[in-house]
């Protein structure tokens, strides 16, 4: 299986010509797209992939959740959430195992084969490791680290730019070296590869429609594509003329429309009308919920910001990110708040038996209430500019995503009318909103994927194209069934 995490198909296919070997690809096997859980929860693609189960079963859809325990942001990690991949189930099965930087993963429990966790990973959710340990002195000596390194969510110069599209053009290259590399030192007989320069390169990169005047280099996204393109071509190149390959892609990618932006001030003005105070001025004083270091992070210089966060530990990032959505709430008079998120908003309910310092009683007039009004607040909102709703609807993970790891989950997700980012909003009943959204992301996720099956062997009738990435794993599972 080769991944190339958040790979856009109609990207690809508006440019055969710059990808000869996914063209080839395309021709050669059976292609189709793929449905994931990304149109409501983003991050929550791999873990549904590896594990085989929705969001609502494994709980995990993004590195930084909230722990009702602790009334904090946490990074997710193998004591609190932890997911096994299905390849685990494939060794058991006496099958030999090599996985390569599937992001989202925690630290290997694989006890014969050979599994790198974030080398060079979009998403990670801890530091480089693998298994066996003999092996990392070694990659680090052969291919030293993946320069990708972690993104930062602030704006960036043209130079800063250009820079990271090289990084990623070098990543995609050192990335098939090594896959091939590890493929050739072991003998195997399932392996995945991911390569997640795609992902990085089309929220950072994504051409924008200002021609000349954007500040994104003129085809850059393309020059990382294409690294990406001949480094997969290379890898299957290399493989035995009998591998059934797999390259397949969890979501897509296109340009940014989210206006997650504005859900914090949103959710200060839900709160406060539902306690009453009908204030819309958004003040310190007035909010009563307001962070030193929400407003540093809001003030602060986005390259300055850059470089602080390159030089920190993740762990002082995660303290920063985690004060910045969570300090300041009187958490007695706080009926919600709004997650961290990326694409979507993500909601909260504090909630009286969940939450260590709940506010709300579950099943009570008082949610009912709540949850009407917050209804009312973010479909109220129009961009002020054109007068197109913001929201196009509000999702209960509570009865679109059950499971017993839902209560992990946000409350709700709210989505998006399609718009292009603005900074001003207004309504009629809680006035305007001016808010900046300063990620330095152009480019954000799309729910659809795609896969294509190319079958190593032309006797055995082809398994049939998964429609969901939910079917990927039982669709290997059956493979090495198959072929026992």
């Amino acid at each position: 299986m080769v991944g190339i995490d958040a790979a856009e198909l109609s990207f690809i296919e508006a440019s055969p010509s710059s990808f000869p070997n996914l063209s080839r690809a395309l021709k050669r096997g059976v292609a189709g797209r793929l449905r994931s859980t990304a149109g409501e929860l983003a991050g929550s693609v791999w873990p549904t992939f590896y594990t085989g189960t929705p969001p609502g079963e494994h709980g995990v859809y993004h590195h930084l959740q909230w722990d009702s325990e602790s009334m904090r942001l946490r990074r997710v990690s193998a004591d609190w959430l932890y997911c096994e991949p299905f390849w685990y189930e494939l060794e058991r099965r006496g099958c030999r195992v090599i996985a390569l930087d599937i992001p989202m993963s925690f630290p290997s429990r694989i006890s014969r084969g050979v599994e790198v966790i974030n080398w060079g990973s979009h998403d990670q959710l801890g530091p480089f490791t693998m298994q066996p340990r003999d092996f990392e002195a070694e990659i680090r000596r052969r291919f030293g680290s993946h320069p990708m390194g972690y993104e930062i969510p602030v704006n960036k110069t043209r130079g800063e730019l250009s820079g990271i599209r090289d990084n990623l053009v070098a990543g995609a290259r050192i990335k098939g070296e090594l896959a091939q590399w590890l493929l050739g030192e072991r003998e195997w007989d399932f392996s995945i590869v991911v390569f997640g320069e795609c992902h990085r390169g089309g929220h950072i990169l994504w051409p924008e429609d200002a021609g000349e005047d954007s500040i994104i280099p003129q085809g850059a996204l393309l020059d990382v594509y294409k690294s990406v393109d001949e480094a997969v071509g290379k890898l299957i190149d290399a493989l035995p003329p009998q591998t059934t390959v797999i390259i397949f892609s969890l979501h897509g990618m296109g340009p940014n429309n989210s206006q997650e932006h504005f859900v914090p001030k949103i959710m200060d003005r839900v709160n406060r009308r539902f306690r009453g105070d009908q204030s819309v001025t958004d003040t310190p004083t007035a909010q009563g919920q307001r962070s030193v270091m929400r407003m540093l992070r809001e003030k602060v210089p986005a390259r300055l910001q850059n470089a602080i966060a390159q030089a920190v530990p993740v762990a002082v990032r995660d303290l920063v990110v985690n004060r910045a959505t969570t300090a300041g709430y009187d958490w007695a008079k706080t009926p919600g708040l709004a997650l961290l998120a990326d694409l979507n908003g993500y909601l909260r309910f504090n909630l009286r038996g969940r939450e260590k310092l709940g506010a709300l009683d579950a099943e009570s007039d008082n949610l009912s209430q709540y949850v009407d009004g917050l209804k009312e607040c973010f479909h109220g909102f129009q961009i002020a500019s054109s007068r197109e709703p913001l929201v196009k609807d509000l999702l209960f993970t509570s009865r679109d995503f059950t499971g017993k790891r839902s209560d992990h989950l946000p409350d709700v997700v709210v989505t998006w009318s399609g718009a292009a980012p603005t900074d001003r909003i207004s309504s009629a009943d809680t006035g305007d909103i001016v808010a900046e959204l300063a990620t330095g992301r152009s480019g954000n996720h799309r729910p659809n994927g795609f896969c294509i099956v190319i079958d190593g062997d032309p006797s055995q009738t082809t398994t049939a194209l998964p429609e969901h990435i939910l079917d990927l794993a039982p669709m290997v599972l059956n493979h090495f069934g198959r072929h026992k």
